[in-house]
């Protein structure tokens, strides 16, 4: 069972942390682009992301320990979210809760409606976004490969 469950803003010192995640071998498999990642393009990332304003990196740590991220995009039709949970993390059912989490931090700042790409392939990130209160919105092909889009209003 959980005990304390924290969420913050990612920071500088995350970088590493989140170059892990992002090139772990399931994330680039359900990724739309499962190439790995450099890590120097993923740096530049990283730090453009940190400061745009448009953009939401939220870490959720397990009992002090990051378990996973929880990020937001803004876009003008919504907020493109993403989540990734460390390996050590998945299987526990975290996903839908990491998702609430920072749904629900997320809105506390924007009335952006929440949308959600997933590979039609990827059952558990289905589940774990219709868990979350998500609704399928549309199908749609995204490069080449068959998606849902699920959303969330606020």
């Amino acid at each position: 069972m959980v005990d304390v469950l924290k969420i913050r803003s990612a920071r500088a010192e995350d970088v590493d942390l989140l170059y892990k995640w992002s090139n772990d071998e399931l994330v680039r498999a359900q990724s739309f682009s499962s190439e790995v990642i450099p890590y120097e393009t993923h740096c530049n990332w990283f730090k453009q992301k940190l400061v745009d304003a448009k953009s939401t990196l939220l870490i959720i740590e397990i009992d002090e320990v990051p378990a996973g991220i929880v990020r937001f995009d803004e876009k003008e039709d919504g907020a493109v979210i993403g989540v990734s949970i460390d390996k050590d993390f998945r299987g526990k059912g975290l996903g839908s809760k990491f998702i609430k989490v920072g749904v629900e931090e997320f809105f506390k700042e924007s009335d952006l409606t929440v949308l959600a790409s997933i590979k039609k392939e990827n059952i558990a990130s289905v589940k774990s976004f219709k868990n979350a209160g998500f609704s399928l919105f549309k199908e749609e092909e995204i490069n080449g490969i068959e998606s849902f889009i699920y959303q969330i209003v606020k």
